[in-house]
């Protein structure tokens, strides 16, 4: 499954800072569900027997999810991922029409919106953009309620529980 109608997909090989690995049970079914979320397959590695071993899907930039056939554990793999600028509401049909157990989009407290989406064999993957209209209101809501060693951009600096 090749097909993406989100962002452009850089499709080199570099070190991966970061990826999932999902196991599932049938790869042709997983690859059209997150076909549907817009992955698409980067590449297939085969195993000794000449079947796919291996497929890698790649969403964007550092966004990967290696799959391997095998008998998966159900709600024991999560991730997320910035859904960058899609439609979410778009995102959840597709995904909804492709067989996966779909929540949202829905608007969180920590001002995303998230789409969930569950495939198949139980892994779990939330798409999440910030609300863009709410940023004022975000790093005000974070400069008074988080603590930490961190910075919210436009707002005072947060070290440890000073304010």
């Amino acid at each position: 499954m090749t097909e993406n109608s989100g962002p452009a997909i850089d499709r080199s090989i570099y070190v991966m800072p970061m990826f999932v690995n999902f196991v599932v049970s049938d790869f042709t079914v997983s690859e059209n569900i997150y076909a549907a979320a817009g992955f698409v397959t980067l590449a297939t590695v085969p195993g000794p027997g000449g079947e796919p071993a291996l497929v890698h899907l790649r969403r964007e930039r550092n966004q990967d999810i290696l799959m391997t056939q095998g008998a998966a554990v159900r709600g024991s793999v999560s991730a997320s991922f910035a859904a960058g600028k899609v439609d979410l509401g778009e995102v959840a049909e597709r995904l909804r029409s492709s067989g996966a157990e779909v929540t949202g989009p829905v608007d969180t407290a920590w001002f995303t919106t998230d789409v969930t989406f569950t495939d198949r064999d139980g892994n779990t993957v939330t798409l999440t953009v910030p609300r863009m209209a709410d940023q004022a209101a975000a790093r005000e809501w974070a400069s008074a309620q988080i603590t930490g060693d961190f910075e919210v951009p436009g707002a005072t600096p947060v070290i440890g529980n000073e304010r």
